[in-house]
């Protein structure tokens, strides 16, 4: 009796070592996740687990989107210069715009404006991906998903979910600071690409990483939106329909615009749009955040030098004629500079600086439209060797992203 009940034991002792193993087993190989298991069953998971919430805001100082940009303001008395401040796999781009070049050298060069808004048709698409082209491969990831959900982000809630596209750059050493970064350059390279997506402040958007820490593992999940479901949308508006009444204002705005350039050949066009901005914005840096975007130039009449630089671009994106935004400083006469922003612009087949704002000055005794000439076009269609005089472009985009911009025409249109 004994004997049999010394051996039920032993195969008691020797099944429990069994099942001991096994379940060790398993849990090595679950902990190392040499074999996938459901949440459920993984017993690593069980034995501890620890999630974490992180949000990350948006850099924009740097950028052209800052509450300090442009606040001066050349005013004229009776020939006398004063100030008055106020309290804003990639693709390399310069051989984007070499093929630009090509294209337009390969194209009719006659003022015809059918023929020349078709040869155009390729650079308008292009110049609207010139900020893109310059982003690295997390960048262009959160660029393309944003871009995509750009009708979802005038609720201002939506959140762009990137899953666990990102979860392997996480976890190297640098990762955090790698994709900061990149998310820093891609919603600057967004706005700046894109000046009709007015409605989203990027300053009020965070990089929201959901981690998950188990015994042996960590994963990352991403997703950009707003902290703690606060609202990004401009301060002018509070709501989806806010933003679509603002488009439709736009539209109509835009329409009115473009039909008056019917006919005119490209010169033409790009001077009738540099004219409307001056005659029909003020330049008013205390009129709110929209001062800063194109319903504050197109619908408010009101605008700082990003909004001018934006609307200007707008409106050429309407009319197929290559342009881009270009951040950097510049000096005025009495040798103040400050950051600003401005527009380069593609015409027979060479590139040329244009600033509206600074075409658009505070002159005592002068109305809308009567600027003597020489001031009204002192910013129009400049060569480098003249505009550089007072402008410098910023090479990079929040300290981090080199850029490359076109070559500018020595001389003046």
């Amino acid at each position: 009796m004994g004997k049999i009940f010394g051996k039920i034991i032993t195969f008691i002792i020797s099944l429990l070592m069994i099942i001991i193993f096994l379940v060790t087993i398993y849990f090595c190989l679950d902990a190392f996740k040499v074999i996938k298991v459901p949440e459920k069953y993984s017993i690593a998971s069980l034995l501890y687990k620890k999630i974490d919430d992180m949000a990350s805001g948006i850099d924009v100082e740097g950028a052209i989107q800052v509450d300090d940009i442009n606040k001066e303001r050349i005013i004229v008395r009776e020939g006398e210069n004063t100030t008055e401040t106020s309290s804003p796999d990639v693709e390399n781009p310069l051989n984007l715009l070499q093929n630009m070049q090509s294209a337009n050298n390969s194209a009719n060069n006659s003022n015809n404006n059918s023929s020349s808004n078709s040869s155009s048709s390729q650079n308008a698409i292009a110049t609207n991906r010139f900020y893109y082209s310059q982003l690295d491969e997390y960048g262009k990831r959160i660029y393309d998903r944003l871009y995509n959900h750009r009708e979802d982000l005038k609720t201002g809630t939506y959140t762009v979910d990137y899953e666990m596209i990102f979860n392997d750059l996480l976890q190297t050493e640098d990762g955090e600071n790698i994709l900061k970064e990149a998310l820093d350059s891609a919603t600057n390279s967004l706005i700046l690409d894109n000046p009709d997506i007015f409605y989203v402040d990027i300053s009020k958007m965070y990089l929201l990483t959901h981690i998950t820490t188990k015994l042996f593992s960590t994963t990352y999940k991403v997703s950009i939106g707003g902290n703690n479901g606060n609202s990004y949308l401009e301060g002018e508006f509070n709501s989806i329909e806010d933003v679509k009444i603002a488009e439709d204002k736009i539209k109509e705005e835009k329409k009115k615009i473009i039909e008056q350039t019917r006919g005119l050949d490209r010169f033409k066009q790009i001077e009738f749009i540099h004219d409307y901005l001056i005659d029909n914005t003020e330049y008013n840096a205390d009129a709110g955040d929209s001062v800063y975007s194109i319903y504050g130039t197109l619908i408010n009449k009101q605008a700082v030098c990003e909004g001018y630089a934006k609307a200007f671009k707008s409106l050429l994106d309407e009319l197929e004629i290559p342009c881009i935004i270009v951040c950097g400083t510049g000096t005025n006469s009495v040798g103040l500079t400050e950051s600003h922003a401005w527009n380069y612009v593609f015409i027979n087949n060479k590139w040329y600086a244009v600033d509206v704002t600074w075409d658009d000055p505070i002159i005592n005794g002068f109305l809308p439209g009567a600027l003597p000439k020489d001031i009204r076009y002192s910013n129009f269609l400049k060569g480098s060797n003249e505009f550089f005089k007072s402008h410098v472009e910023d090479d990079y985009l929040l300290g981090h992203l080199k850029l490359n911009y076109p070559e500018v025409s020595l001389e003046d249109y």
